[in-house]
Parts: C-alpha cells; sequence; structure tokens
C-alpha cells in the first residue's frame, strides 16, 4: 500500500510540474490610494484597493504587524522596575529585612545552593514602613543596571534573627511588582503572586505559624518566645524573571483577503498611537506550482 501511495504522489508532482494550466500568467494587478496621508489619533483610514490579486495581506507599520519584522523581531531589555509596600510591628532588633537580587543563582531551590549564589543588596534604594503596622510604598526603584543579558533574575526577601541583638520585629510585603517599559510599552514581568515566592530556611526555624507566604502578603518574623535562643535565617526566593531582551517572534500581517473570497475594493484601518508609519500591502496570485507577488507600499503619518 505505501509503494502505490508513493507511486500516486509522484506522478501528482509530474502532473502538476507539467500542466499549464498551474502556470501564473501574471503577476497581481493592485492600486493602493488613500483620501489624504495625514490622519489623527483613532481616526479611521479607508484605503481604496484598485486590481485584483489571489491573495491580499496588509502590514501597518505598527509593532507586531510591521513588514521589517516579519522574520521575527527581538526587543531589548527595559527600564526595569521594582515596587513594593511594607509594614513593621513588634521587636526592636535592628537590620533584620533586606531585600537581595542574583543574577547567578542555580536555580535549585535549597538553602545551601541559595546562599552560594552572589546577591547584590539593594535595601537602601528603597524606603521601608519601620514604624507602624499600616502598609506603605517602599518606592517605584529602577533596576535597570543590575540586568545581565541571558541570566534570569532572582529577588530574595531575606530576614535574620540574631538573639544577641534584642526581640525579633515582624515585617510584612505587599504589593510586590516588577515592571519593564520597552519600545512596545510597559508590561509587567511579575507580581506577588506570579513572583513564586517560597520560603526556606537557615537554623533551627520553626515553619508553623512563623514566617508565611499567602495570596497577598509575606510575613516575615522570628519562632515564638521560648523558641528564641538560635540564630535564625528566612530567605524568601522568588522564581527566575526574564529581565533581559525578549524574542517576540515574527510580526504578522492582517488577511484582507483570500484565495476564495471576492475582489474587495476598500480596507480600513484605525491608529490608535501617533508615529509615522510605513504601510505595505502584499498581493499574490499562487498555484501549487508558483507564486507571483506584489508589494505596495505607502507612508501614512499619524498625529494627535
Amino acid at each position: 500500500m505505501k509503494l502505490r501511495y508513493y507511486i500516486a504522489l509522484m506522478f501528482t508532482v509530474l502532473c502538476a510540474s507539467c500542466d499549464t494550466s498551474l502556470d501564473i500568467k501574471a503577476a497581481p494587478d493592485l492600486n493602493i490610494t488613500t483620501e489624504k496621508t495625514t490622519y489623527k489619533v483613532g481616526e479611521v483610514v479607508n484605503f481604496q484597493i484598485g486590481g485584483d490579486a489571489n491573495i491580499l495581506t496588509f502590514y501597518s507599520g505598527q509593532i507586531g504587524n510591521d513588514y521589517n519584522f516579519r522574520e521575527g523581531r527581538v526587543i531589548p531589555a527595559g527600564t526595569l522596575t521594582l515596587s513594593f509596600s511594607s509594614n513593621t510591628q513588634y521587636g526592636n532588633q535592628p537590620d533584620q529585612f533586606s531585600i537581595l537580587t542574583s543574577t547567578n543563582f542555580s536555580g535549585t531551590y535549597n538553602i545551601d545552593e541559595i546562599k552560594k549564589a552572589t546577591w547584590t543588596d539593594i535595601t537602601s534604594r528603597f524606603t521601608l514602613n519601620m514604624a507602624s503596622t499600616t502598609y506603605v510604598s517602599a518606592g517605584e526603584v529602577d533596576l535597570s543596571d543590575l540586568i545581565v543579558e541571558g541570566k534570569p533574575m532572582y529577588f530574595v526577601l531575606r530576614y535574620i534573627y540574631d538573639p544577641a541583638k534584642g526581640v525579633g520585629r515582624t515585617f510584612g510585603i505587599r504589593d510586590f511588582l516588577v515592571k519593564s517599559n520597552t519600545q512596545v510599552g510597559l508590561t509587567t514581568i511579575a507580581n506577588q503572586t506570579t513572583a513564586g515566592f517560597a520560603l526556606h530556611y537557615f537554623g533551627p526555624k520553626e515553619t508553623t505559624g512563623r514566617s508565611g507566604i499567602t495570596s497577598t502578603t509575606i510575613t516575615l518574623r522570628s519562632n515564638a518566645a521560648g523558641n528564641t535562643a538560635d540564630y535564625t535565617e528566612d530567605w524568601c526566593i522568588s522564581n527566575g524573571l526574564n529581565v533581559g531582551s525578549q524574542d517576540l517572534g515574527p510580526d504578522r500581517p492582517v488577511k484582507v483577503k483570500g484565495t476564495s473570497e471576492a475582489k474587495v475594493q476598500n480596507f480600513q484601518y484605525t491608529y490608535t498611537t501617533k508615529g509615522n508609519y510605513k504601510v505595505r500591502f502584499i498581493a499574490t496570485n499562487a498555484s501549487i506550482k508558483e507564486a507571483k507577488t506584489v508589494i505596495k507600499e505607502m507612508d501614512i503619518e499619524v498625529v494627535e
């Protein structure tokens, strides 16, 4: 059966190559015009289409729909920021809380591997609420200088309890948010839930009723009274976050007309962002044997 299939397939291909009815007689006939070349944001651009083609597609020139990036688009790393809110209650021990970043953590989540990584202390870049139980913004801080291209960035909320330094405080963290502002706009890299925080302990740390993570809050605190004679560390570590360049894949065209569809005489498009755009209509006449393509370009300016 397989032999018969391959013989039939070869026969079909040979017939197609010899069948002159599959030849494309001419390239598509295409003409594109507009009433003007400058439009306002939100104004409809009405493209008048003259001629015809089997297939017609459209590139607006905007990000995600730009002919120049049809083979792929890589967005360079943008401005990276971190923000969160914090509160403090109880105790008097100094320097217990810190926030750290690393780009060389191995990704093996145990306390020995976590501590083995190189961590950069960024606590001083923020303004922590050390005086009340009210959650107060610690500020939105630029961390772009810490990006290492090709390396994920990990965050740690570290809490140290040293029995020689007084009564332990309790720290709360909410609204953890990592954002990146790139040429495609402002995007969220991770929030408190998607960052994937997990707790790891150094020393005889109690886990019931002590430091913990909920959907809204990370709470860091020492062991209960009577079990506070030992030095302990809590390392609340995130997943590795991709904060470098982003491969968005190829920009894609918008279909205006397919092979089996009727001739179209106009196509409308609305720009939502000001700028200068190179518009391209791609017209193709094709068979299984060959294809002929014509590209029509025009410049559109969009103003506010």
